[in-house]
């Protein structure tokens, strides 16, 4: 043997030595995972890794021509991050999370990363993806993440419908900003403003909850006169709305093209105090206009029984006496009939009748004029379990329990007295009559 053929044979040696070494040392590699995003598209496809701290990737395995176009649309805040061959094209869309962006040369492959919220939270999924105006992702895979262990919460599983009733504003990507101040439109996208015509001008008169695409809830009593269902084009409906008087950045006005009253509405009483108002043209869902989900009794097993708390948004009157500029929101215990009725027992035993429930808390905070017909809506977390220590946003969905009916005047005005318990109609027993109806 050669003495180069032995430094040949010492060299083959150590390096095999140092390979096996590094094999069989301590790794490092953080865990990658990879899954096809959009049902029957296998050229998608997004790769992450655990808690999406630095959000995910997504690739576009597919040839391109120099200057195609690229829109893609998430369904809650978030941004896109390009590649150097990559150029947006259009201003980011914040109402709509549309990102439009060109290829500025020929590739075989695209590839660009999306960010937002990450574990334990839900991120932002891709529910569209065109290129030069043709969808690539007709069904998109809005649960994935949650497939793998990552950390991030599993949706609610038991919900009739997983997606009602969330809100999509990331305010540290969908802020709006309305002179030089940030507006906290978007916190409850579910909430209406119902109009109706009066003297020849369209007036607020009450709340609503949006419900689905054509359809929001409201209180009987808004939509009536004497017992008597009011014309529908007397009323107009604007959803994504945060200030009353001022025109907002994503509002949308709906004509109303039908009333539907519960048949067993009476003015007098105000039993059964609930109405439908069908939309002209269905309601666009975006960051600042996504329906509430429907409150079933299967959610106790969920969240429990007692200490229950809503949320009750309005422009009803605050402590001036007159109606709020901006949406202002209150958490309310729901509390037991006998506490209502012992704080005034003429008037509590006498509206309280089984289809309704008692929520208030005698702190000045209370549902008032202008209120009526709006949600008391409860928040369920996905998964009550799940630490969120030091995370600012919960993942859940609201619920809509019960709607603002009616409440106890003070003795010097007919206003509410906001030291008083606001009477609501229960949702849960007209479960069925609203699933009926907007059918």
């Amino acid at each position: 043997m050669t003495l180069s053929d032995k430094l040949l044979l010492i060299s083959l040696v150590y390096l095999n030595c140092v390979t096996f070494e590094v094999q069989n040392g301590p790794s490092h590699i953080v865990p990658s995972y990879g899954e096809n995003f959009c049902k029957g598209n296998k050229e998608l496809r997004s790769n992450f890794n655990h808690h999406l701290s630095a959000g995910y990737h997504v690739y576009i395995k597919k040839r391109l021509q120099a200057f195609s176009e690229i829109k893609v649309t998430l369904d809650s805040g978030g941004t896109v991050l390009l590649q150097n061959y990559s150029r947006f094209s259009a201003t980011k869309d914040t109402i709509n999370n549309i990102f439009t962006f060109i290829i500025v040369k020929d590739v075989d492959e695209v590839k660009f990363t999306v960010q937002g919220r990450h574990a334990p939270n839900h991120p932002p999924y891709i529910i569209s993806l065109k290129i030069d105006g043709v969808e690539n992702c007709k069904e998109p895979d809005r649960t994935y993440f949650q497939k793998f262990t990552i950390g991030v919460v599993k949706l609610y599983e038991n919900a009739p419908d997983k997606f009602c009733g969330r809100r999509r504003i990331n305010h540290r990507y969908t802020e709006l900003i309305v002179s030089g101040s940030a507006t906290k439109a978007g916190e409850y996208p579910y909430h209406a403003a119902i109009l109706r015509l009066q003297k020849f001008t369209m007036k607020y008169v009450c709340g609503g909850t949006l419900i689905s695409k054509y359809t929001v809830l409201t209180a009987g009593h808004c939509v009536s006169a004497n017992g008597v269902q009011l014309n529908p084009n007397l009323f107009s409906v604007s959803l994504g709305k945060y200030t009353l008087v001022a025109r907002d950045v994503a509002l949308q006005e709906k004509e109303v093209y039908e009333v539907i009253l519960h048949d067993g509405f009476d003015y007098r009483t105000l039993d059964n105090d609930i109405a439908l108002l069908k939309l002209s043209s269905e309601a666009i869902f975006n960051n600042y206009v996504q329906p509430a989900c429907i409150w079933f009794n299967g959610l106790y097993d969920h969240i429990g029984a007692y200490d229950i708390k809503g949320t009750v948004v309005g422009w009803g009157f605050d402590n001036t006496d007159s109606l709020s500029s901006q949406l202002k929101s209150a958490v309310m215990p729901l509390v037991t009939e006998i506490t209502c009725i012992r704080f005034d027992p003429i008037f509590y035993s006498n509206v309280l009748n089984g289809k309704r429930f008692c929520a208030g808390t005698q702190n000045g905070t209370a549902a008032c004029n202008g209120d009526s017909g709006g949600a008391f809506a409860i928040f369920v977390q996905d998964d009550p379990n799940t630490n969120y220590k030091g995370i600012d946003y919960i993942d859940g969905a609201w619920y809509v329990r019960g709607i603002v009916s009616v409440s106890l005047a003070r003795h010097d005005a007919s206003i509410c007295n906001p030291d008083a318990y606001t009477i609501f109609t229960d949702v849960a027993l007209y479960r069925d009559w609203i699933l009926d109806n907007m059918n």
